[in-house]
């Protein structure tokens, strides 16, 4: 029991070292180290394990695609000293969020139960929800070191950590359309609203579809026509409570639509496909991770202020041209088997978790984000769990047929 409770202490450590403490502006210093902390933690405690654990381990079946995106740290890092004059030290420190990775291994040797890291991720999800309440009622007063700005009638707030809040809302959708209890309800309504309040057109219509899709395909969900009016009424009440801000997308929306191949995130997509590499070995390598005080880094940022020409705008194409082929094909394996290894029903939401990240998969930077890296080895580890408890329950019955 005692080395259960250490081994979450441990999980839930690692992830807000993930996380940089959430950047709290007065921690200073310490959230600065705070990455570096959590990988030391994850390779001291690996080699620990190496050395003195000699338990049987269950199959990693995210171990081959971990290790190609391992891989593409390698390669592009070369790029990046070769043609971009950026030194060894600096690059290290660029790409240190890939190291995250190796706490898929890890898991593995904590052996956590899949239970103590859903309540880990609805207590950080909702601890999520309390931060990005207080600092958009403190705004103008700033206390995080995130990225704050007020656009689409609202003020848009980009913290670490907002992951847990997706899975969170994942976990409660699946809890209420399965049992339909109120307090599901209430916190599924919570944390949708902070989706909208964040102005988010592309995450609201992703979370919506994810919903429909659940209700519609889960066979474990009751009463789906009442399910659905309630939907519906909920859905209306959401835009009259937040009407300003959906009115503020619909015209952001209309005119982002009229600029068609001017829009920015395809110009920006463009001009880092093809005026942007030095060689054409990149186009396999990857160009490497830059640091924002390089050379490299000041031509990134000089691109960012100029041309609002961002990387992190362009998704898995901006991780691409990062990291490589390598780093593609790893990212895109991992999302499939996500959805087809088969795993047991209590953990279906985690299939709608990945939908979502595969949707947003163009405009979103999750797979190259210390936060999200963490969660998703850890949604990783509970998929292994799960496949190995259905194996382990098929053995079982057919040793009872033939004994039968």
């Amino acid at each position: 029991m005692e080395l259960k409770r250490i081994n979450n202490f441990l999980v839930v450590f690692i992830i807000l070292c993930s996380t940089s403490f959430y950047h709290f502006s007065v921690l200073g210093p310490v959230q600065k180290v705070a990455e570096f902390a959590g990988i030391g933690l994850i390779v001291a405690l690996i080699l620990f394990h190496i050395v003195y654990d000699d338990s049987k381990s269950i199959p990693r079946h995210f171990g081959g695609p971990i290790f190609l995106i391992i891989l593409s740290i390698f390669t592009s890092m070369a790029m990046a000293i070769i043609f971009r004059n950026q030194s060894f030290g600096q690059t290290m420190m660029a790409q240190k969020a890939l190291y995250f990775y190796l706490f898929y291994f890890l898991l593995h040797q904590l052996k956590v139960r899949p239970v103590d890291l859903e309540k880990i991720f609805m207590a950080l999800g909702l601890f999520f929800v309390v931060l990005y309440l207080v600092q958009f009622i403190l705004y103008p007063k700033i206390i995080f070191d995130a990225y704050i700005r007020e656009a689409r009638g609202t003020i848009r707030i980009y913290m670490a950590g907002g992951g847990y809040m997706t899975i969170a809302f994942f976990l409660t959708v699946q809890s209420f359309l399965r049992t339909t209890r109120i307090k599901s309800l209430v916190l599924v309504v919570i944390i949708f609203s902070i989706i909208v309040l964040n102005g988010g057109r592309q995450t609201m219509a992703i979370m919506s579809l994810m919903v429909v899709l659940f209700v519609l395909f889960d066979k474990k969900v009751k009463s789906k026509l009442f399910l659905v009016f309630l939907g519906t009424v909920g859905a209306f009440a959401i835009f009259l409570i937040f009407q300003g801000i959906f009115e503020a997308l619909i015209l952001q929306s209309q005119s982002d639509a009229g600029k068609g191949a001017d829009y920015i995130r395809i110009r920006a997509a463009n001009y880092y496909l093809t005026e942007f590499y030095k060689t054409p070995l990149a186009y396999i390598t990857g160009n490497g991770a830059f640091l924002a005080d390089s050379e490299y880094g000041k031509m990134i940022r000089q691109n960012a202020l100029v041309y609002r020409f961002y990387l992190g705008d362009i998704g898995l194409i901006g991780n691409y041209i990062i990291y490589g082929v390598f780093f593609l094909i790893g990212v895109i394996t991992i999302n499939i088997r996500t959805l087809i290894i088969k795993i047991e029903s209590q953990y279906i939401y985690i299939r709608y978790m990945f939908l979502a990240v595969i949707f947003s998969l163009l405009t979103s930077a999750a797979f190259s984000q210390p936060d999200y890296i963490v969660l998703f080895s850890c949604l990783f580890y509970i998929i292994d769990v799960s496949k190995s408890n259905l194996e382990q329950n098929l053995k079982t019955e057919e040793d009872i047929i033939k004994f039968k």
